[in-house]
């Protein structure tokens, strides 16, 4: 029994998972070669298989049969095209140039056509590898289709034994990223004077951007067993768990008061640790969810938090029993929040029985264009400079095609791994760029000199398939996690499969030379050729993330007068908001890796994060205690929001417009700072809650104004700033 679950939990695993898949499809290539003597057959039916697999999306039977069909075809005509347009430069630079600008603007179709155009291109480049030794022009591309449409027959019969899979193990890395988040959060209950939360905010933000992509992730897997966004019964039990994970990243996100002030009043009691204490054990909690998920079990909830729970609140009644009047308004917070973690420990426990989670729109939002039309439309909207993906189409194309003309210049009969290269490392923007550089570098060279050694110890051909076997395994299993590992992989790969053609050594200084002109062309056409630098658009960004909370703030406050709705237009705004979070906490890190004389407003922009996150925090904590309250109350609310809605929308156009001066002064508040301060001591704790939230929002604004005007000049006269390096 215990070996049976021990064979459970790493069949559970991704990683291992899927180097099974990939160790059975490449000893289905190796085997039957050597078991013929086929050696020249070994490396373009294993280029075939790389191919396919990284072409790979995650889909149902109908759409995987679909993407496969066209996947093989888009292979045939990079394939043939290059055999026939090979011996003929000037057309075959023409053809590479055109087809490449092409494969890339295939990506506005869609996230599945976007692999597919790059694992064409890829094939293509494989393809020119091999179009230097003799052969038919039927020999390559019917030895790569062979090898892609292997790999697509037993991944479908991997789906058809395992079809859920995916989204057991995409759904558990939810629960793992918002355990973390958890562990994030229970940081932020630090009683001690002088608490400084700004280094802590940062750190949230980005586990929160972690945590985003993750629930993004898992969304667009359910969204490939959708019809018109509803998933089927099949995948019904995973899709109420995925809702429950984003009601508990909601009030995971939320907050409730300052953290200093808290740190401040009751840095001479255990209150905060117990709080601290309570989210810890939900952490634990939803790490032990991702392992009930991937193996299939279902979740049973235990005691311990729900012991943490009773202990916190035995605690606060005490702290309330004090009567002191200068704890009274911040034990109204601690009340506000301890209700906020009941009902997370009341959606774990709801994790067990799905079902019971009782939904005002069970349906997700489809933002993949589903037909001719919308593809088209896609298409067009991209076809601008202004567009990221334009913008790495002619880079891409660019960079490939003064690849070819160097490999042709110098007549390099391996060249075409500058190539190969070039589109691995050429990225959408210079930080991912330079990062896929350093790897890719460190990668190669530590691939050649293992190779080296492996080929002088073992030259014996069952030895090197063997290895060809190993290194093509291990590279998937690296591939996302890490470049480095998984770029070492792949050239031994390569050079286990030329000695197979008696060329083993013979490669080792031109695939290093080649990755060198590689790196050097890629990082050139993102630093020159239309470049994006992230501080040039950090503006916009910033921008976005203010007009996204104030739709997510207007979609709350709407339910306080009908009470809470799970609508998927409140889903769709939550979403949002939390997707430009991330977005800003993602540019303002590229930015600070960007060469230094693009890095002009460091300070301000993280400032600037801190408190769009924090902001985002207050909406959610309102967002979370949605329920309908009394319409004289209701009045004041409306008041409040409307003039706080005043200030997000000129803050949003001065960002976005990039103004020196703001609107805000033509803006009347009536006095509200006044009035909220007075109502948040008067009414019922519902009321109180909602004032104080907006309070907190409303006092943020003047600093955010602030900074806006700072990163006006400063973009608009650059010379008054110093450059950070």
């Amino acid at each position: 029994m215990l070996n049976t679950n021990r064979l459970r939990l790493y069949w559970a695993n991704k990683t291992l998972n899927y180097s099974a898949l990939i160790l059975v499809t490449l000893l289905g290539v190796v085997i039957p070669c050597w078991y013929y003597q086929l050696n020249t057959y070994v490396t373009p039916l294993i280029l075939g298989v790389i191919a396919a697999a990284l072409s790979e999306r995650d889909d149902n039977f109908t759409g995987r049969l679909t993407a496969m069909l066209l996947t093989l075809l888009c292979f045939a005509i990079a394939a043939f095209s290059i055999e026939l347009l090979f011996n003929h430069p000037l057309w075959f630079g023409i053809g590479l140039c055109l087809s490449t600008f092409s494969f890339t603007m295939l990506g506005s179709f869609g996230s599945r056509y976007a692999s597919i155009a790059f694992a064409s291109l890829l094939l293509a480049v494989y393809t020119m590898i091999g179009g230097a030794q003799p052969h038919s022009i039927w020999f390559q591309p019917v030895l790569l289709l062979t090898g892609a449409a292997w790999y697509f027959l037993i991944s479908i019969i991997w789906y058809i034994f395992w079809p859920m899979q995916v989204i057991q193990h995409n759904l558990a890395s939810v629960f793992n990223q918002l355990a973390t988040y958890l562990d994030s959060k229970a940081a932020m209950f630090h009683p001690v004077t002088g608490y400084t939360p700004q280094p802590h905010r940062i750190n949230e933000a980005q586990l929160n951007a972690a945590t985003v992509a993750s629930l993004n992730q898992c969304k667009a897997l359910l969204l490939t067993r959708a019809q018109r966004g509803h998933v089927d019964s099949a995948s019904d039990r995973f899709l109420r768990i995925y809702f429950l994970a984003q009601d508990i990243h909601e009030r995971a996100s939320s907050t409730h008061y300052r953290y200093q002030e808290l740190a401040d009043h009751f840095s001479r009691s255990d209150i905060l640790f117990r709080f601290r204490y309570l989210l810890d054990s939900q952490a634990a909690a939803c790490r032990k969810v991702a392992q009930c998920i991937r193996l299939g079990q279902d979740y049973e909830h235990n005691g311990e938090s729900l012991s943490a729970l009773d202990e916190l609140q035995f605690s606060l009644n005490y702290l309330k029993e004090q009567h002191k009047d200068e704890q009274r308004s911040l034990l109204a917070q601690l009340g506000y929040l301890f209700t906020n973690l009941m009902t997370v420990e009341k959606l774990l426990h709801n994790i067990g029985s799905p079902f019971n989670n009782v939904l005002d729109e069970e349906e997700l939002q489809d933002t993949e264009p589903r037909t001719w039309k919308n593809m088209w439309g896609n298409l067009k909207a991209n076809m601008t400079p202004d567009s990221m993906l334009f913008r790495h189409a002619v880079r891409m194309s660019t960079a490939l095609t003064l690849g070819y003309v160097i490999q042709q210049s110098l007549d390099l009969n391996l060249g075409y791994w500058i190539l190969l290269t070039t589109l691995f490392v050429c990225q959408p923007n210079y930080v991912a760029t330079r990062q896929k550089i350093v790897s890719r570098i460190i990668g190669t060279v530590a691939g050649l000199v293992v190779g080296t050694l492996l080929l002088t110890l073992f030259p014996s051909q069952e030895s090197q398939l063997a290895f060809i076997v190993i290194a093509g395994v291990m590279f998937f299993a690296f591939r996302l996690n890490n470049y480095g590992y998984a770029t070492g992989f792949i050239t031994l790969l390569v050079l286990f499969c030329f000695s197979q053609l008696g060329q083993g050594f013979a490669v080792i200084l031109p695939r290093l030379a080649d990755t060198l002109i590689g790196c050097v062309l890629a990082v050139g056409a993102v630093a020159y050729i239309l470049p994006d630098w992230h501080s040039r658009r950090l503006h916009k960004v910033m921008a976005d993330a203010i007009a996204s909370n104030k739709h997510y703030l207007d979609q709350i406050i709407g339910q306080y007068r009908i009470g809470k709705k799970d609508t998927l237009s409140y889903r769709i705004a939550r979403r949002n908001a939390h997707n430009q979070d991330a977005a800003l906490s993602a540019a303002v890190n590229n930015m600070l890796a960007e060469p230094g004389r693009f890095r002009t407003t460091t300070e301000e922009s993280f400032r600037f994060l801190t408190l769009n996150h924090a902001l985002l925090s207050y909406i959610s904590a309102l967002g979370a205690h949605r329920t309908r309250i009394s319409d004289h109350v209701h009045t004041l609310i409306l008041e409040s929001h409307s003039l706080i809605h005043q200030h997000l929308d000129v803050l949003h156009q001065q960002l976005f417009n990039h103004c020196e001066q703001s609107d805000v002064l033509l803006i009347n508040d009536l006095g509200l700072e006044k009035k909220l301060s007075t109502w948040r001591d008067e009414d019922d704790d519902s009321a109180r809650m909602v004032l104080q939230q907006l309070h907190l929002v409303y006092r943020m604004l003047p600093e955010l104004h602030s900074l806006a005007d700072k990163l006006a000049v400063r973009v608009q006269h650059p010379e008054n700033t110093e450059q950070a390096h």
